[in-house]
């Protein structure tokens, strides 16, 4: 992974300007800074962006500090944005959380200068394909990719037993103790499983055992439910005999019933036929009085019909007298309507000829209005045209001031260079800062401070010259400014007038518009009176020919209502004479229906006397008392049957239980054979969570990992080791050691071997201290990397030059020229100012009252 860019926002002390930190051109660099400034938080904006992990990484310590207390307490929200090159390929990842706890995630890839996002469905996701695109999770990330002094006293001044605990822990192996503690848990799973698999297959052998017996049992119980079944099926066979009995009794008694019910019926057709009889006889009366009136009634119905013919004639021309009336009314009507028309359209012309007078007057006050405005916009517009060009005299004035800024930046980093060393050089600790040698002598000294202070004094005059111009250029700017602050006021009523200018054309072009409209309007009326005039004369000369009409006609309205009147009144004799003709008819049917109701009432009463003598003859046997006995009987049959079915129930029932019992038994058989395999595999994978127990163990694979990764972490620390110290020493690491019982037990001791022999690493102190960890921890993390197959080539290192003369820091130095064509990117982390010059490169981090700020020099 290469560092590409970073931008931190409301992270801790920054804020959101002078974040950024562009490591294009950036190849070993040191991050300077005061304490709190916020050196460190570059580094961890970099692992949060990547893992979304809060750790203070210059402790190691986890979980001590919540998420949302690293949001600049002024701010509801922070986030950074880290883009990274991998393989050749551009990625960029934005993580931010607001002050709520809500996270956010996005990542893209760069393709020609393009972002295309691959953020995934959910934020676990997206974080997993993040660190799978990185090839190593958090913890590799701290001991690879970034050292710091505080993690390396944890690894190497813990003691030997300790040491190899933490180095199991960096090189990620807790996984074996979670799979050592997961088999533990599974083998005593599988253990208690088996003790029940035991105790259960006990049980089932005792129930296998009683299968001999129940057979037995079985048997005997067989024999008595047959004896009881031969019992039950002689009781049943006399009991059919008496159903049988009981049908044949119960049959007879059903003929009786129905010979009876057959009676009744006969007698209830008898007794309707009878009323039938009466009533044909009272209806036939009825008709004959009914005929007595027939002679009056055909010679009024005659009548009727003679008057009916007449009325019909005159009919027809009562039907063109009406249609004639109507249409006289109809046509009158419409005449006075068109006249009532043209009153109203006469009426619109002489209003419409009024709104136009009173339009022209107004659209001539519109058209001056018009032109006034059209003055005013033209005398703001060249006041714009002014402020335009004292913009541009503004801008001239902001780059000067800026370029003079930037300018009094360098001397004052300058002065602060000159006053650091001519303390060093008064404390005699300090370097010539020309040719970096030692300084020798008072007189050299004094002529060293000599030319630091003249150097000063000529950057002191420079600075004030430009200061004094700086505060010229302000004044003038701020004047400029006060001109240019006009713009928004001239652009207000630049706007304003354009509004109204607008609003008066619109005016303007809606009253030519209701002129025109207006004048259209009085045409259209003046044309619609002459169409009023026309219709008139038509409907006049249609009304004199409908009134000649009616004269011609010449009807008599008083005969034919005369005549009308006398034709209702005689309707209902037409009426009568149809019904007298339909009673006729009627009067010979009911005779003829009187004399078939007469017979069927003769054959009705012969059949009643016939069934009377059957019911004689079929209750002479006494069939109810029979009835009675035979029930009797039945009862007694059927108490005996049931007692002996409970019998053979029971007997059944026992015979099922022994049965179940035997099926039980039969299973339990098989289920001893099938728990005995069970019991079998059960202790082959007890056999198995033994070996992964042994394997994973304290003397198994984390032991074989580790003294197969010390040597690669050996070789390449004696290498830096070797530039570090000019070859003075070698470490090496011994994995055992015996104790004073004879027994040798794990261990992780450093031995390191110089000219004077080889002793511990805890006997050594101060700067070689430094160079041998160093060494160490750079060894490690190449290690580490190697291990991950990622290919992370950036190193941040945190402070730790402290301890170190001027050679070891120069030894530093060196070792730092000598890896860094191992990784695209080196930051250094100090606030040792003397150790800047060491670097071309420079993060200058401040602190002001805006917050933390980056400076790339």
């Amino acid at each position: 992974m290469r560092p590409l860019f970073l931008k931190i926002e409301n992270f801790k002390s920054y804020g959101e300007s002078q974040n950024q930190i562009d490591f294009n051109n950036i190849k070993v660099a040191c991050i300077v800074g005061k304490n709190g400034n916020g050196k460190s938080s570059i580094a961890e904006a970099i692992a949060w962006a990547l893992f979304g992990e809060f750790e203070r990484l210059q402790t190691g310590k986890r979980g001590k500090i919540s998420e949302t207390e690293y949001i600049n307490a002024h701010k509801d929200y922070m986030q950074v944005e880290f883009e990274f090159e991998i393989d050749g390929v551009i990625y960029r990842v934005v993580r931010r959380l607001d002050r709520r706890g809500k996270k956010y995630l996005s990542l893209f890839m760069k393709k020609n200068d393009v972002l295309i996002p691959i953020t995934e469905a959910n934020y676990t996701q997206t974080q997993n394909r993040l660190e799978k695109i990185l090839g190593i999770d958090f913890n590799v990330f701290l001991h690879s990719a970034y050292l710091s002094q505080k993690r390396t006293e944890d690894f190497l001044l813990s003691s030997p037993e300790d040491r190899r605990e933490i180095l199991a822990k960096i090189l990620n192996l807790s996984i074996y103790d979670q799979i050592n503690e997961l088999a533990k848990e599974k083998r005593k799973e599988k253990k208690v499983l088996l003790d029940i698999k035991i105790k259960e297959n006990e049980e089932n052998i005792k129930i296998a055992s009683e299968e001999e017996n129940i057979k037995r049992a079985i048997i005997g119980l067989e024999e008595k439910s047959k004896k009881i079944a031969n019992e039950l099926d002689t009781l049943k066979n006399e009991l059919n005999n008496l159903v049988d009995q009981k049908y044949q009794t119960e049959q007879k008694l059903k003929d009786i019933r129905r010979k009876r019910e057959e009676k009744d019926e006969y007698v209830k057709k008898l007794n309707e036929i009878k009323k039938r009889i009466e009533n044909t006889q009272s209806d036939l009366l009825k008709i004959e009085d009914d005929l007595k009136n027939e002679p009056e009634i055909t010679s009024k119905a005659k009548e009727y019909e003679q008057l009916k013919s007449t009325l019909e004639c005159l009919q027809k021309d009562y039907e063109t007298y009406i249609s004639l009336k109507n249409n006289i009314a109809l046509v009158e009507k419409e005449k006075n309507s068109k006249e009532e028309q043209k009153k109203i359209f006469e009426k619109s012309i002489e209003e419409y000829n009024t709104k136009i007078t009173n339009e022209a007057a107004e659209l001539s006050k519109y058209q001056q209005e018009l032109k006034h405005l059209e003055m005013e916009i033209s005398s703001v517009e060249k006041e714009l045209e002014k402020v335009k060009k004292l913009k541009c005299q503004l801008d001239t004035k902001k780059e000067e001031i800026t370029k003079i800024e930037k300018v009094l930046e360098v001397f004052e980093s300058k002065l602060k260079e000159l006053a650091t060393s001519y303390r060093l050089i008064e404390s005699n600790k300090g370097k010539c800062p020309v040719c970096l040698r030692e300084i020798k002598g008072d007189e050299e000294k004094e002529h060293i401070k000599k030319e630091i202070a003249t150097q000063g004094k000529e950057y002191k005059e420079k600075k004030e010259v430009l200061s004094a111009k700086l505060s010229n250029l302000k004044k003038e700017y701020q004047q400029l400014e006060e001109k240019v602050k006009q713009e928004d006021a001239l652009r207000s009523k630049e706007k304003k007038l354009h509004g109204l200018f607008e609003n008066l054309k619109a005016k303007i072009d809606q009253k030519n518009k209701n002129i025109e409209n207006l004048r259209n309007s009085i045409s259209e009326s003046q044309q619609r009176i002459n169409l009023c005039d026309d219709e008139i004369s038509k409907l006049e000369k249609k009304l004199q020919d409908l009134k000649n009409e009616l004269n011609r006609l010449n009807f008599d309205g008083v005969n034919y209502s005369r005549v009308s009147k006398r034709v209702k009144e005689l309707e209902v004799y037409s009426r009568l004479l149809k019904e007298i003709e339909i009673s006729k008819v009627k009067a010979e049917n009911l005779k003829n229906n009187l004399l078939e109701y007469q017979n069927e009432a003769q054959q009705l009463v012969k059949k009643i006397q016939e069934i009377d003598e059957q019911l004689l003859q079929m209750v002479s046997d006494s069939p109810e008392e029979n009835l009675k006995e035979i029930q009797s009987n039945i009862n007694t049959y059927e108490s005996k049957i049931k007692n002996l079915q409970e019998d053979l129930t029971s007997v059944l029932k026992e015979i099922g239980i022994f049965e179940q019992k035997l099926e039980q038994a039969k299973q339990a058989k098989e289920k001893v054979i099938a728990l005995e395999k069970e019991m079998e595999d059960i202790k082959r994978e007890i056999e198995v969570y033994d070996i992964i127990i042994d394997i994973t163990g304290p003397d198994g694979i984390k032991n074989e990992i580790i003294a197969n990764t010390l040597p690669l972490i050996r070789d390449e620390a004696n290498r830096l080791l070797k530039l570090l110290t000019n070859g003075a020493f070698s470490i090496d690491f011994k994995t055992q050691k015996e104790t004073a019982s004879g027994k040798t037990i794990e261990t992780l001791q450093i031995e390191i071997s110089d000219i004077n022999g080889t002793r511990n690493y805890e006997l050594f102190s101060g700067g070689e201290l430094f160079r041998i960890n160093f060494a160490i921890r750079i060894a490690l993390a190449k290690v580490l990397l190697k291990r991950a197959g990622a290919s992370i080539r950036m190193l941040i290192l945190d402070e730790g030059f402290g301890s170190q003369d001027e050679e070891g820091k120069d030894h530093i130095i060196e070792c730092l020229n000598q890896i860094k064509d191992q990784f695209d990117t080196i930051l250094v982390i100090t606030h040792i100012e003397d150790l800047m010059d060491a670097f071309d490169q420079r993060i200058v981090v401040k602190k002001d009252m805006e917050g933390s700020k980056i400076f790339v020099v």
